[in-house]
């Protein structure tokens, strides 16, 4: 078998879990930080972040790990989004509306997201967990932003919301993501569902983007 290197993504995957386990929150932000100064912020986001709040979700639902945990691994890497969405040294030319709707409470997924985007020279603008779909509005409206990324786990979040959408889709591209996008039983008219490979869902609000602006 073939020797891992020390700042392998699989390694620092497996030094974070560590860290939480232990509620070790400094060995946690070393060891992000150190892949995100190796690696950039798409690896570090999509296959040590990720993965890890999934391990977590996993081993709570195991009995192996607890609600503290959880919490903590959620504190800890909010406390390195500040680090993700460093100032860039291009100009951020384009913008943003990122949020939840209404009930939908997990947001952080949709943060890390919005690093990787970041990276890619967009300003990101967050609403957050539970937001209405006025407040969602009336910050595309504002800010004339060019997409808007809409995050949920649930089907019903979406489909419930059709009309809002459509009218906020005739203002900017809107992307649905999260496990509710995905499974949504047919697409919904005025937007587009990210795949769950985060790096292609980047791309993807990219490349629409910038043909919604060419055209």
């Amino acid at each position: 078998m073939a020797r891992q290197h020390p700042l392998d993504p699989g390694v620092t995957r497996r030094a974070v879990m560590a860290a939480v386990h232990e509620l070790d929150g400094v060995g946690v932000r070393e060891a992000l930080l150190e892949c995100l100064l190796v690696h950039g912020v798409d690896v570090t986001v999509a296959e040590v972040v990720m993965p890890v709040l999934g391990e977590v979700g996993e081993g709570w639902e195991r009995g192996e790990l607890g609600v503290l945990h959880e919490h903590f691994v959620s504190s800890s890497f909010r406390g390195v989004l500040g680090e993700l969405r460093r100032p860039l040294p291009a100009q951020l030319s384009r913008t943003v509306v990122l949020a939840c709707p209404p009930h939908e409470l997990h947001d952080l997924p949709l943060e890390l997201f919005g690093a990787m985007l970041h990276a890619r020279s967009w300003r990101v603008v967050s609403l957050g967990a539970n937001t209405p779909m006025t407040a969602v509005a009336d910050a595309v409206r504002l800010l004339d932003a060019d997409a808007c990324v809409l995050a949920g786990v649930r089907r019903s979040a979406f489909e419930s919301r059709m009309p809002s959408l459509t009218r906020l889709g005739r203002r900017a591209p809107v992307f649905l993501a999260g496990q509710g996008a995905l499974r949504l039983a047919e697409p919904l008219p005025m937007t587009v569902v990210l795949p769950a490979d985060l790096r292609a869902a980047a791309d993807l609000v990219d490349e629409v983007a910038r043909e919604s602006a060419a055209g």
